[in-house]
């Protein structure tokens, strides 16, 4: 099947389609696969550290648990990079890489990118308990427990999801604009009810509380970390040992959890006022043009040999759900 680029007519006021499908192919096709290829990289040399390191420390187990979806992550990102290749999508392909791309690679990027986000939530809650209860951590946050802690983050993460796709699904659909059979992405009569459960779920409730309980747990972090700093310059004078044995493991962790939560809450802040946005003006969520009046997409919406109408289709598009705007 040969498909063309989707139209831009959400930005036809800004941009024409060909200068808005140029910004999609440099941002997602170049800019956005080589930074995951970069990232995936990464990620795996990080899995083999942890892993050689052991799992008798919780903290290390952690940082795995965060490498591992971030790794699971950043896939997803590179098969859309892959799909939004103009060389990709004009190949006569057995699938309709613009519809199917939505349910196989960005709902996977999002169930683990919320996964990693309540990972590194706990990462910053267990390095708040060092130093608020540095002699009862080690009995409160056991490698037991941690481990029981990271699974549970992936499955409820990953349950948060199932509504929205019990009202998507992928499903074998004969195109009479190529005269094939294609499979592409449709959709239930419940979709809009399972998708706004999903919205608020996933998108709204988990984004805001992780990004919340993490700028409590730093701020904590922080205030504590100066205080007991202030007191070990107070008795350096009369020990060295204190002054420079004590502690110095744990304030390179702590410094560098709280440099990891801080780039996370710098980088959350757009998305968290986005979807809280979104519940009060739902006419800011991205609709989707290509979507036809059964429930199927429309595949004359964007056939080269048609002209795209963005008065078509239904009013509840494919980014309706919790991961509007985390794509990226």
């Amino acid at each position: 099947m040969t498909t063309s680029p989707p139209s831009g007519s959400h930005y036809a006021n800004v941009i024409s389609d060909e200068e808005w499908f140029i910004v999609q192919v440099v941002k997602v096709v170049v800019i956005s696969g080589l930074l995951s290829l970069f990232g995936v990289a990464s990620n795996i040399v990080n899995i083999v550290v942890f892993a050689k390191q052991g799992f008798q420390d919780s903290t290390n187990i952690s940082l795995l648990g965060l490498a591992v979806s971030d790794l699971c992550s950043l896939v997803p990102t590179i098969w859309i990079s892959i799909c939004l290749n103009p060389f990709f999508y004009q190949s006569v392909l057995p699938f309709d890489p613009w519809t199917i791309t939505h349910l196989t690679g960005a709902v996977p990027h999002i169930i683990f990118v919320k996964i990693a986000t309540f990972i590194t939530a706990f990462i910053a809650f267990e390095r708040c308990l060092c130093i608020v209860v540095p002699l009862k951590v080690k009995a409160i946050i056991t490698p037991g427990r941690t481990k029981r802690i990271v699974v549970s983050i992936y499955i409820v993460m990953s349950a948060l999801m199932i509504p929205f796709c019990l009202g998507n699904r992928l499903e074998w659909i004969f195109d009479p604009t190529t005269n094939a059979t294609v499979l592409t992405a449709t959709f239930t009569a419940q979709r809009e009810m399972l998708e706004a459960i999903t919205f608020l779920t996933e998108g709204v409730f988990a984004t805001t509380f992780s990004f919340v309980f993490v700028i409590c747990c730093t701020v904590v972090l922080v205030v504590k970390l100066n205080s007991k700093t202030k007191w070990r310059q107070a008795t350096a004078a009369k020990s060295d040992w204190a002054a420079g044995g004590v502690g110095v493991k744990d304030q390179r962790v702590v410094k560098m959890v709280t440099l990891m939560a801080v780039i996370f809450i710098v980088c959350a802040i757009p998305t968290t006022l986005m979807f809280l946005y979104m519940v009060i003006d739902p006419s800011f969520r991205i609709e989707d043009d290509n979507e036809g009046q059964d429930g199927k997409p429309d595949h004359e919406a964007c056939n080269p040999s048609h002209q795209c109408d963005p008065e078509q289709g239904d009013q509840h598009g494919n980014s309706k759900a919790a991961g509007e705007g985390e794509k990226n």
